[in-house]
């Protein structure tokens, strides 16, 4: 990353919404960063650690892959409504893998309880099926649907060693809430896979009647309109009484600027010549306007958490690599700052230095309106990092990944010197002293 860049960064002035209060009480002493040891970060080949460590991660690649494919299926499913080219046939594969899977497992469990029930007269749970039986009776018909979604949990609980099952079957039970709100939120119909089934009774097994009758009372809009709460329950995110509201880009209203019709930040004036705004294009090299749109899907498979210390933050649903740019920080374009200390000021996407400081173009306010990067936390140790760069038509702030980071960890961010100098603050990250800064 160019230098002038990481500058760009360690400039900008991050905040999100509902943060304060969290941040008021002082943590007392600096937290120093604890010793590594290296047994239990490598231990031995063939070790118990070892072997847990191994399962662990394969029950966790498991999990991701249900998370991935509920989304991939849905997604899909969407397209194929829109006829769109070639995914209907796909979806309508899909549909039969997860269609066959389920009535191979309920057909295999219910073959072995007739024959041992002709053998010996009475009915026991039977071994052939043991993994089928011990997932539905511990977690349900429906997070077993849902689970069955994705190949990767299909192939787990025919292929997967005793030690990875038990491991799975512990991460499905943490994140049961997790799935299912992930898989409400994005009109999974799992009852479609199941209800023909629910005539029959399963010895063994509990009612999946009751299941299918049962709807998730939370009406979701938009997957980043829900939070799940430390005590397992779902609220809103909202700012001053209302609800925080899902864009795409950020927003430019003339009437806030004067009259001025022209968004400071696009390359282009309306009559298509250069606004000597941005460099060329991130994404193609082009020196001029042009087309390109950042293409990620890292919005997908995140969800909103709260957390004990920091309120509302991001939990990572994968894994990101180092430099991944994640997605856009919009909100409200604004030409003045509304507070002493805002959310990010954006700047021209170009080199600058302390006698030629960088051109201000806008404030991003994500009050009412932004996506998801808005509710990233603070941290001294960030895992993120907000850069400026010239992408398509115009001047755009990025989210990226500076370091790996690792499944179901929080997302972070530095909100720079100044937000802790400007507010009576104190930073709760737990690597500093309170004031914002290792």
């Amino acid at each position: 990353m160019a230098q002038t860049r990481n500058n760009t960064t360690k400039k900008a002035k991050a905040f999100k919404t509902n943060k304060q209060i969290a941040n008021r009480k002082a943590p007392g002493k600096a937290a120093s960063r604890p010793k590594v040891d290296m047994n239990k970060l490598f231990p031995p080949w063939g070790s118990e650690e070892a072997l847990n460590q191994t399962a662990n991660k394969l029950a966790t690649d498991i999990i991701l892959a249900v998370y991935h494919d509920i989304n991939t299926y849905c997604h899909i499913e969407r397209l194929a409504g829109e006829n769109f080219y070639n995914c209907q046939g796909m979806f309508v594969n899909m549909r039969t893998f997860t269609e066959g899977f389920i009535e191979r497992e309920i057909g295999n469990y219910m073959a072995c309880v007739e024959s041992f029930k002709a053998e010996h007269g009475e009915f026991q749970p039977v071994t052939p099926n043991s993994r089928f039986l011990e997932f539905v009776s511990a977690l349900g018909w429906k997070i077993f649907a849902i689970c069955a979604h994705a190949e990767a949990f299909r192939r787990g609980i025919k292929e997967a060693d005793d030690r990875t099952w038990r491991f799975l079957i512990h991460k499905i039970q943490e994140n049961t809430l997790s799935i299912e709100l992930y898989a409400h939120s994005r009109t999974l119909k799992w009852r479609n896979m199941i209800w023909i089934h629910q005539g029959y009774p399963i010895p063994g097994l509990p009612d999946m009647k009751p299941e299918i009758e049962t709807y998730m009372q939370w009406k979701v809009d938009h997957p980043h309109h829900t939070v799940i709460t430390l005590d397992g329950k779902l609220k809103e995110p909202t700012y001053q009484g209302k609800l925080q509201k899902h864009i795409g880009e950020s927003i430019y209203d003339p009437k806030k600027w004067g009259g001025l019709k022209q968004d400071p930040t696009l390359r282009h004036l309306a009559d298509g010549s250069s606004s000597n705004v941005g460099r060329i294009c991130h994404m193609c090299g082009n020196p001029a306007s042009c087309d390109c749109r950042l293409a990620s899907r890292a919005g997908e498979l995140v969800e909103l958490r709260e957390y004990p210390e920091t309120g509302t933050g991001i939990r990572v649903l994968t894994r990101f690599n180092r430099g991944d740019i994640l997605d856009l920080f919009v909100g409200e374009l604004l030409p003045d700052c509304v507070e002493d200390v805002y959310p990010l000021s954006q700047c021209d996407d170009e080199p600058y230095t302390k006698s030629n400081p960088a051109r201000p173009l806008a404030t991003i306010c994500p009050h009412e309106f932004g996506n998801w990067t808005r509710y990233i936390s603070h941290s001294c140790r960030p895992s993120t990092a907000f850069v400026t760069r010239t992408i398509g038509n115009r001047v755009v702030c990025t989210v990226e990944a500076i370091r790996d980071i690792m499944p179901f960890e929080e997302l972070t961010v530095s909100y720079g010197d100044k937000y802790w100098q400007r507010k009576d603050l104190k930073c709760r990250c737990g690597h500093c002293d309170g004031s914002g800064t290792e």
